[in-house]
């Protein structure tokens, strides 16, 4: 069984079309043929049902080509892996942080004065997504991500280090009652519906907005949930429910909205923005920037 009879089987197994499969592999029908026939010769098994107007896989190669589709993914993710692993140790670093703007500006500082002490250093920084952040930390593509610490406090063989606190606080819509209403507690809201913003997969049990709520004495009723940020914000402002959220510059700035700090005694009222990398993550380049990062903090 060699490589080119896989991808072939592969192709055609994926386009259900010899011709279509020649054309994606940049070969001749007749040589997919051939390699398809050779497979099935070694094999001992027939793969494919051929007629005149259509091939479909048999029983044989319908399990065949399933365990094969997963072993592609496996071993193409690991080449992902092995190429960012080479990349970071060529002098580089690749970071990433959510799209709000006090965390980016933040990590903006930071990444400028690093660069002054290490200037042989490339560094790329994107803005991305909680869930694209974690994606990208977990196969690589990111030596470290600025984000929240509730998530990535699931995440098993990371190392984190904490840069800064962010206050959280209860965010309203305009026509509220309470918006114009001194001294509100978190326990006023007993009552109202939540909207709550879930960017990643986070049981609500664990998410820092019910621990919060919980604390002070009532189950959060969500009435919806969002992965977009500005969905998120703008059902607030459309006076859907109430949210707590940490203290963002798209959140203060917003007249429509009144963020309250939570001032009560409770644990999570500050939650953590981390800087998060992988433990076995030990290139020079990212121990000289967790170094610098820790001094910084």
């Amino acid at each position: 069984m060699t490589d080119l009879q896989i991808r072939c089987f592969l192709e055609v197994a994926r386009q259900l079309s010899f011709s279509s499969a020649a054309r994606s592999l940049f070969v001749s029908q007749s040589n997919i043929s051939r390699q398809i026939a050779k497979l099935e010769e070694e094999l001992s098994m027939e793969l494919f049902q051929r007629s005149t107007k259509s091939v479909r896989l048999t029983e044989q190669g319908q399990i065949l080509a399933e365990t094969l589709f997963k072993m592609e993914g496996e071993w193409n993710q690991s080449m992902t892996r092995a190429r960012n692993t080479l990349r970071k140790y060529s002098g580089s670093l690749t970071i990433g942080c959510t799209p709000h703007a006090k965390s980016n500006s933040y990590l903006s500082q930071l990444l400028s004065s690093f660069r002054e002490s290490r200037p042989d250093i490339k560094i790329v920084k994107e803005r991305s997504t909680q869930a694209k952040l974690i994606e990208g930390l977990n196969n690589d593509y990111y030596d470290a991500v600025l984000i929240a610490g509730h998530d990535v406090d699931f995440l098993s063989g990371v190392v984190t280090e904490t840069l800064f606190y962010s206050r959280v606080g209860i965010v309203i819509y305009k026509s509220h009652p309470l918006f114009f209403k001194p001294d509100v507690t978190l326990a006023d809201f007993a009552d109202s519906g939540f909207l709550r913003y879930k960017p990643t997969d986070i049981p609500l049990e664990k998410d820092f907005m019910y621990c919060l709520c919980k604390d002070s004495g009532f189950a959060p009723k969500v009435v919806a949930e969002f992965d977009d940020f500005e969905e998120f914000l703008f059902s607030i402002e459309m006076g859907e429910g109430v949210a707590i959220i940490y203290e963002e510059t798209e959140v203060i700035s917003n007249m429509n909205l009144r963020f309250i700090p939570i001032n009560e005694d409770l644990p999570q009222k500050f939650l953590p923005m981390q800087l998060a990398k992988k433990a076995y993550n030990k290139s020079p380049a990212v121990e000289a920037f967790y170094s610098f990062a820790r001094k910084y903090a």
